[in-house]
């Protein structure tokens, strides 16, 4: 009976530890592991406690980004989600910390919504543009998306995964480690650029899209459908309807550069031709091209 009961109690004691690497081998295969959080991070990180209403972070956040999209910043507060969700804007503070919390949150859950392809290093060029394309179509589906990303860090799990993909395909492609951060850094900087150009009156200025045109980003014929739009409606008095003045297009403007005194402007008379409407879609791959072309010769220089 004495061995036998050893003999049990050693074997429990021998399976003990395959059963805890099982667990932690169980425990590996599911979620990514916990990120430690930002130093700067100002969402708070505490347990979903019980309630008896259903709202949730991830809720807040789905929410917060469908009236930045239809509404766009300047009607994005807490109290205009609390509505949304009819509940009080104190509830959602203790799920997101503060308004500028929630957006951190909102910036890096865009952010998520962006696929980046497994590294191909005879292709990383090509990989570079569509990352950069399907950024300004990102961009151009959620109105403001970056107005709210200005003097924010993306340090939040979608943002790192995605700075850790495009950094692959970089590395991938034989590009300098220092060259391929501060490529990855201008690339964004370069899209962003692009379509606040794209999606803006006049700088600090959003406007509302008129009656009868599509929200969230839609891109028709070259133009973008969604948040800022240029023009306007004008009223005889050839001001806007609201008291702004109204935007040129680009073919007045190239007109306008036609009608200057040549003697005086040169080179803007004789080029004016080329300020006349282009396609931004056209724009845009030229950007890439200049923007991708100059940093493969940069790599290969090194």
């Amino acid at each position: 009976m004495t061995d036998n009961r050893t003999e049990k109690t050693a074997g429990r004691k021998s399976a003990r530890p395959e059963a805890q690497a099982g667990a932690r081998l169980e425990a590996s295969s599911g979620s990514p592991e916990a990120l430690p959080p930002a130093p700067w991070q100002r969402t708070p990180t505490r347990a979903p406690r019980r309630r008896r209403d259903p709202i949730t972070q991830e809720m807040i956040v789905e929410t917060a980004l469908s009236i930045l999209d239809t509404e766009g910043l300047d009607g994005l507060s807490m109290r205009r989600i609390a509505e949304e969700l009819d509940t009080g804007a104190a509830s959602l503070y203790w799920h997101v910390g503060s308004k500028d919390g929630l957006l951190d949150l909102l910036f890096d859950h865009v952010i998520g919504e962006q696929q980046v392809p497994s590294p191909d290093p005879e292709r990383w060029q090509q990989q570079l543009k569509e990352v950069a394309r399907t950024q300004r179509a990102t961009i151009l589906r959620h109105r403001d998306i970056v107005a709210v990303s200005l003097g924010r860090v993306p340090m939040g799990p979608h943002a790192l995964r995605y700075s850790e993909k495009v950094l692959a395909i970089l590395r991938a492609g034989g590009v300098p480690d220092w060259l391929a951060v501060a490529g990855q850094h201008l690339l964004i900087a370069v899209v962003n650029g692009f379509t606040l150009d794209e999606t803006s009156t006049e700088p600090g200025s959003v406007s509302q899209p008129a009656e009868g045109e599509h929200r969230g980003g839609e891109h028709r014929g070259g133009e973008h459908r969604g948040g800022a739009r240029r023009g306007g409606t004008h009223g005889d008095d050839g001001r806007d309807d609201g008291g702004a003045a109204p935007q040129l297009s680009q073919d007045d403007a190239s007109r306008y550069l036609a009608s200057l005194p040549p003697g005086q402007f040169p080179n803007l008379t004789a080029l004016a031709g080329h300020f006349s409407s282009v396609d931004p879609d056209e724009r845009f791959e030229l950007l890439l091209d200049i923007f991708v072309d100059g940093l493969a010769q940069r790599a290969a220089a090194r």
